[in-house]
């Protein structure tokens, strides 16, 4: 299997605890984060056509017991995406699933 060329930035201080994995598809990257301890509310994911996907994270409660604290990472693909077709959802258990297709000129 070939390695993927994604870089994974950390925006501010580092997040260690989060961690990200990317897979590709026939027609598309799937990521996967593990952001446990936070729910849906409150991670968010952007994207751009650039193959750029932004994932933030901030806790309601920041005193939390298992020290999940806010953060901002940027994952940046190989390749152009088709951003109105990216959907995401994040698990109960806390893990955070993008599904990100291949712009069509990529196809």
């Amino acid at each position: 299997m070939d390695r993927l060329d994604v870089q994974v930035v950390d925006v501010g201080p580092p997040a260690d605890w989060v961690k990200i994995n990317v897979r590709e598809t026939n027609d598309s990257f799937e990521v996967y984060a593990l952001v446990s301890g936070l729910s849906r509310e409150e991670v968010r994911v952007q994207s751009d056509p650039a193959g750029r996907l932004v994932i933030t994270g901030q806790p309601k409660q920041l005193d939390n017991f298992w020290g999940v604290t806010a953060f901002k990472k940027v994952v940046n693909l190989p390749a152009r995406i088709d951003q109105l077709r990216t959907n995401t959802g994040v698990t109960l258990h806390g893990c955070l699933h993008v599904h990100v297709p291949f712009a069509q000129q990529n196809l």
